[in-house]
């Protein structure tokens, strides 16, 4: 089969490379043995057209910042598309960088959504928020195949637009997360886009203030736009957490391995989310999460049993649930060991393979 995977997001994007981009990469990994696949992805510094791991990955637009990467993006996809014949036409969803495959081809097409902002589009950007939110309503009175990671997020598309054929299939974890026997060592840890809002992470730090000078410190890994980055670093500053809390920036596939294998659990006080690729990931690393109590990450993690949640944006509760995690050896240690063995059913193989099924499927209706 040929496939023509759109997609914003790349794992090695500075701006945006979150869990989205690590799906299409594992997945189209996998397909790529017995299948032709070609990548559209935004551009970004430093990216050049290549082909990884039997897939080719062709960027569009400008990388010299971000706000024109989106917007060059956006316009050229129509071009880029023409460019490139498939069989079938896989959409990741932007909200913000939108591509409307249907308007632009006559192929198949299948529409990855990871989630639905709603509302929280005004909390992100007060007037530019518009965009998003418009977007989000046109999106999903033109799609007919959607896949989606959380089953709450596939039964609140089918409810307001029953017409659409919607696949749950959930995202995955590498083999590798299973290998390393945890070990521990004093911290705490945020693996995750720098998306202040979204990620809750001035609530993170909040909430980290008043754990106390226990000896155990926070650290914050992963990429994003400049203006959240800036941000989390005057956060750090404003709160006094200079000498508690470190931001490392990116990190590799090795970094991050090692990061989830010592730290002590991971937080994850996202505002909403699609699923909660990250949270899985602690798991199989044999690590216990402090999540939040929303659609998508509850079904990534289980409450009680290898997480514990609390209610989003509420820093107080995050704050006593670190406390008591960090303080609770025997049930950090029985979360983290119960959420290994669930871990085990999220393999990036199997659910290449059950999208690829939902590909055939969309391709026999026509």
């Amino acid at each position: 089969m040929k496939i023509l995977h759109i997609i914003y997001d790349d794992i090695h994007n500075p701006w945006c490379g979150g869990g989205g981009a690590l799906r299409a990469a594992m997945v189209n990994r996998y397909l790529a043995a017995e299948n032709r696949i070609t990548v559209l992805t935004g551009n970004f510094p430093g990216a050049k057209n290549e082909t990884i791991d039997g897939v080719k990955y062709v960027r569009v637009g400008t990388g010299s910042s971000y706000l024109m990467s989106r917007i060059t993006f956006t316009l050229q996809i129509p071009f880029f598309m023409k460019r490139f014949c498939s069989d079938i036409v896989v959409n990741d969803v932007s909200f913000f960088a939108p591509c409307f495959a249907p308007f632009y081809t006559r192929r198949p097409c299948v529409n990855i959504v990871h989630h639905l902002m709603g509302r929280h589009a005004f909390k992100l950007y007060p007037v530019l928020g518009i965009v998003p939110f418009i977007n989000e309503m046109i999106f999903l009175k033109t799609f007919r195949n959607v896949v989606t990671p959380s089953k709450a997020l596939r039964e609140e598309i089918v409810k307001r637009h029953k017409r659409i054929a919607a696949r749950n299939i959930p995202n995955g974890v590498a083999d590798a997360l299973f290998d390393p026997s945890p070990l521990e060592e004093g911290f705490v840890f945020f693996l995750g886009r720098i998306d202040i809002y979204m990620k809750g992470l001035d609530i993170l730090l909040d909430a980290f203030s008043g754990v106390g000078r226990s000896g155990v410190y926070l650290k914050i890994a992963g990429s994003g736009k400049k203006r959240d980055v800036e941000r989390l670093i005057r956060l750090i500053r404003d709160y006094g957490l200079e000498e508690r809390v470190s931001f490392l920036g990116w990190v590799d596939e090795r970094r991050k391995l090692d990061l989830l294998k010592r730290c002590l659990f991971l937080v994850m006080p996202s505002r909403f989310e699609g699923w909660g690729i990250t949270a899985v990931e602690a798991n199989a690393a044999g690590k216990a999460v402090v999540g939040t109590n929303i659609k998508g990450l509850s079904e990534a993690v289980v409450h009680n049993r290898t997480a514990l949640l609390v209610e989003a944006g509420n820093s107080r509760e995050l704050s006593s649930v670190m406390k008591r995690l960090i303080e609770d050896d025997t049930l950090r240690h029985r979360l983290g060991r119960e959420g290994r063995t669930r871990a085990r059913v999220f393999s990036w193989r199997a659910i290449a393979d059950e999208q690829f099924r939902f590909y055939e499927t969309v391709l026999a209706r026509g």
